[in-house]
C-alpha cells in the first residue's frame, strides 16, 4: 500500500525508470478503480512525464471512490511493470485535525450569537399563562399551600371502632 489519501484528493504517482533510463515517451499508467476494474472513460491511461532528465517519470490521479485503487505503470522499450495500489477513504488526518481544529476555534462571539439565538428562539410563559397555571393549583378561592395544610390539621377523623 503506498498511502492512505481522501476522495477526491489529488495522487502524485513517480516512478523511477530502470537504470534510471532518460528520454522514455512511452510510460504508460493505468488507473484501475476501487472496483479493481479498469474505467478507460473516466480514467484513460496516461503517458507520464519525465522530471527533467532524471528517469524519474510523474503523473496524478484524483479518485472518485472509496476503496483500493491500483496503477499499473509500463513502457513498452522497457521490461517490467510495476504496481502501486493506494487506499481511498472518506476522511484523511489532515481533514479530521481541519474539522478538530474548527471546533476550537469557536470564539467567545459565536458561542453568545447561538445563546443569543436560543433565547431568542425560546417562548416563554406570559404573565396571565403564569397566573392561569397559579389559578389551577390554587383553585378559585386562593388557598396558600398554608391554608390547606391548617385546613387538613383541623379535619379530625372518628375514633377507631375496635
Amino acid at each position: 500500500m503506498q498511502g492512505i489519501y481522501k476522495t477526491g484528493e489529488v495522487i502524485d504517482v513517480t516512478y523511477q525508470a530502470t537504470k534510471a533510463t532518460s528520454g522514455l515517451i512511452d510510460v504508460t499508467m493505468e488507473i484501475y478503480d476501487e472496483s479493481r476494474a479498469k474505467d478507460g472513460v473516466n480514467f484513460p491511461d496516461v503517458t507520464m512525464t519525465e522530471i527533467g532528465a532524471t528517469g524519474r517519470y510523474y503523473d496524478s490521479l484524483t479518485p472518485d471512490a472509496e476503496g483500493v485503487w491500483t496503477v499499473m505503470i509500463d513502457s513498452a522499450t522497457k521490461s517490467g511493470k510495476i504496481v502501486k495500489t493506494f487506499l481511498v477513504v472518506g476522511h484523511n488526518i489532515d481533514s479530521i485535525g481541519d474539522a478538530i481544529a474548527a471546533l476550537n476555534d469557536l470564539s467567545a462571539a459565536d458561542v453568545n450569537a447561538e445563546v443569543d439565538t436560543a433565547l431568542a428562539d425560546y417562548d416563554g410563559p406570559t404573565k396571565a399563562e403564569l397566573d392561569a397555571a397559579e389559578l389551577a393549583i390554587r383553585g378559585a378561592d386562593s388557598d396558600t399551600l398554608e391554608t390547606l395544610s391548617d385546613q387538613l390539621d383541623d379535619v379530625s377523623s372518628p375514633p377507631m371502632v375496635g
